[in-house]
This record gives C-alpha cells, sequence and structure tokens, in this order.
C-alpha cells in the first residue's frame, strides 16, 4: 500500500456558487460541481492497494477501492468496496453488480459496475477516449455512498460537451450501463 498526497488547485476550478434553494430543481451536474464538497480540499494521503480491480479518488478526501469478493462469480460478480465516505469515515461494503440500476445508484455502485464491464471487455465502456462526464466525477460533490440517478447526471454531462464526440461516448455510457441493468433484471425474472 502507497500513500498520495493531493493539493493544487483542481477543486476550485469553478467558481463558487450560492447553493440551490430547490435542489431537486438543480441540474445533478451543477449539484456536482459546486455542492460544498466540490470545494473542499483535503490534504490527508490517500491510499494507494496495487493490484486490485480499480482506486478512484477525489480531492475532497473521498476514496474508493474496488476488488472482486471471494463470493464473486461469472454469472454474479460480487465486488468488495472499500474506502473513505464524504466525513472522512471508513466504510467496507459488498456490491452486487447485476443489481445495479443506474437510475438509483451510489458513485460507488456505478464505479463498481463500470469497472466489472472494463474488465470484461465491454466494447462501450472498454473503449478508449475522454468522456465529457465520467462516473468518477460524481465523487467531487456527493458522498460516495449517496444514491442519484447516473443516467440523468451522465445525459447532462453530455449536453455541456464542446466536442460532440464526446457528449456521445459519454450518452452511450449512460445507455450501456441501463441496457447492463435491464438485461440482468430479464435474467433475474427468469430464474
Amino acid at each position: 500500500m502507497y500513500n498520495i498526497t493531493f493539493g493544487g488547485a483542481g477543486a476550485s476550478r469553478y467558481l463558487k456558487q450560492n447553493k440551490a434553494k430547490n435542489k431537486s430543481s438543480t441540474p445533478l451536474r451543477d449539484q456536482c460541481l459546486f455542492s460544498e464538497l466540490a470545494n473542499f480540499q483535503s490534504d490527508r494521503p490517500a491510499k494507494v492497494h496495487p493490484g486490485i480491480l480499480s482506486s478512484t479518488w477525489a480531492e475532497n478526501g473521498q476514496e474508493l477501492h474496488l476488488d472482486y469478493d471471494e463470493s464473486s462469480t461469472v454469472d454474479h460478480p460480487v465486488i468488495k468496496a472499500w474506502g473513505v465516505d464524504s466525513r472522512g469515515e471508513n466504510f467496507e461494503r459488498l456490491i452486487y453488480v447485476n443489481e445495479v440500476d443506474p437510475r438509483n445508484a451510489s458513485p460507488a455502485e456505478m464505479r463498481a459496475l463500470e469497472a466489472h464491464l472494463k474488465k470484461q471487455g465491454d466494447s462501450v465502456i472498454a473503449s478508449s477516449g475522454m468522456r465529457e462526464w465520467r462516473v468518477g466525477e460524481a465523487m467531487w460533490g456527493f458522498d460516495v455512498n449517496e444514491k442519484l440517478d447516473f443516467i440523468q447526471f451522465l445525459n447532462e454531462g453530455a449536453q455541456m460537451a464542446i466536442e460532440p464526440e464526446r457528449g456521445a461516448k459519454t450518452r452511450m455510457d449512460a445507455e450501456r450501463f441501463l441496457f447492463y441493468f435491464q438485461q440482468n433484471q430479464g435474467r433475474r425474472e427468469l430464474e
């Protein structure tokens, strides 16, 4: 395990705005960018775990580490998630990948789904190229375990794309995540 310390102006790249009085009417993208979490920088060193499925950090001090759990199977992938949430508290939980609904998922769940699809060589998610608004960026302004509608979040990011190709890739990601969930939901109904 290694430690990395974050610093710099990353979290201040966006101007602070007043908090929206009605959070539900504010686009998720804006809630993320202008939340208190997005404007907080932590000097706490992040932990690095070599050889695991994925690690994600945010300048606000949150971190998320993912690896397949010993109970995971090809048909029913299970990912162990652990890290530090927005309150600075350690957490650990199991994520059942086939049950992650991108319309109501936490950043931890979506990163687990994304990492699993990449590991499986999914042609959409594993394709190279920058996305306008990626799953991991949700940790900038939302707690790693907070539920939100990632389809809305990704599509709002795609709308702000300067380059149409990047926006199209982000919309494809959203569609792929939803298709994966619906495909597995159909399998569960047949079982």
